[in-house]
């Protein structure tokens, strides 16, 4: 999976979404961590907290046991890009900003008040985007 080095989402928010659409492929059966760390290509340690996080979100079940695993706990289509991905790294509130370093601010911005109108742009996308929206392979729809 590459590392995000423009929007400063978390590696652990776009393991979530590839996870989900991961168990969204097989909605009839419970997937395994390490099958699913296998697919989406993340350690397995990394994966499993990532999961805690979105069975504690109400986004996976869990099964615990030898024929146990995950499996999403509401449909694809209620499960947005932005829920898996406030669920681990917390709410986009309205200061998000996808540049955002430990030393600015939204005051002194260098890019201009377009990045805050773009960022709520981004953050607007990512609620409207479902894990259904995923194709085959981790694509997002080309028609998205």
């Amino acid at each position: 999976m590459p590392i995000n080095t423009i929007v400063h989402l978390s590696d652990a928010a776009l393991i979530a979404v590839h996870a989900l659409a991961g168990l969204a492929a097989q909605p009839d059966r419970l997937t395994q961590g390490r099958d699913l760390a296998a697919a989406i290509g993340a350690s397995e340690n990394h994966l499993a907290k990532v999961m805690q996080r979105l069975v504690r979100a109400g986004l996976a079940r869990s099964v615990k046991g030898p024929s146990g695993g995950f499996a999403l706990a509401r449909p694809a289509d209620k499960i947005s890009f932005k829920d898996a991905i406030e669920a681990v790294d917390g709410p986009l509130g309205p200061d998000f900003c996808p540049f955002r370093t430990t030393r600015c601010s939204p005051d002194n911005c260098i890019f201009g008040p377009d990045v805050a109108r773009h960022a709520h742009q981004l953050v607007a996308y990512l609620g409207k985007r479902t894990i259904s929206d995923i194709g085959p392979g981790g694509n997002v729809h080309p028609a998205l």
